[in-house]
């Protein structure tokens, strides 16, 4: 009688382990795809590459991680600026506009502007609380993001563009709403500054 009602008092149970850390790996894949603040951008970097000739396109698959990388190390070892917020967002909004344009850019052109957005956006996602090897494993995690996200809406939006009638309209619709978000954002931030999508970096 006493154990049965022992068995039927509450106690804290946990279904998963909700608690504990993934690691560093998984906490630099993660952090860029769970904060619309990067995580937009870089969707409408994907889909401006979609739009571009082929070899144009598959560049992007090289400069943009490889820069996360180099800023991500960097946002490591140093303090973020106060700006970068706002450079990003700027960011968003130009290549929202270039999608909406579908401008097609020459290929030098298009890997400055990856190479820079890169940089920008590993720095803004460097964690300067990591050192040695959780360091290294975060900005793993980040690379990782920045390829496999590239990589699978380049692809996708390459052959939307490509393939289907309404592919053109979808796209440069998509980049009509990413233009807007960055606006209102940026029109948010004037009234609330330091306020951020994710809440803090």
């Amino acid at each position: 009688m006493l154990g049965g009602i022992t068995l039927l008092l509450p106690q804290l149970s946990f279904a998963h382990l909700v608690t504990t850390r993934l690691g560093e790996f998984y906490s630099g894949l993660a952090h860029p795809i769970t904060s619309l603040e990067h995580l937009l951008p870089w969707l409408a970097l994907g889909l401006l590459a979609g739009i571009q000739q082929r070899n144009t396109s598959r560049s992007v698959l090289l400069w943009f991680p490889f820069t996360v990388a180099t800023g991500a190390i960097l946002g490591g070892w140093l303090p973020g600026p106060t700006w970068i917020q706002t450079l990003n967002l700027f960011f968003l909004c130009n290549l929202g506009l270039l999608v909406l344009l579908a401008l097609r850019l020459k290929q030098a052109v298009f890997v400055l502007l990856a190479v820079v957005f890169g940089f920008t956006q590993g720095f803004a996602n460097g964690v300067n609380t990591l050192q040695g090897s959780d360091l290294l494993l975060y900005v793993c995690g980040v690379t990782s993001a920045a390829y496999i996200l590239m990589a699978l809406v380049t692809a996708v939006a390459f052959c939307t563009y490509r393939r289907s009638a309404w592919g053109p309209i979808a796209l440069r619709a998509v980049g009509s709403w990413m233009l807007a978000i960055g606006m209102m954002y940026g029109g948010f931030l004037l009234f609330a500054p330091g306020y951020a999508l994710t809440g803090s970096n």
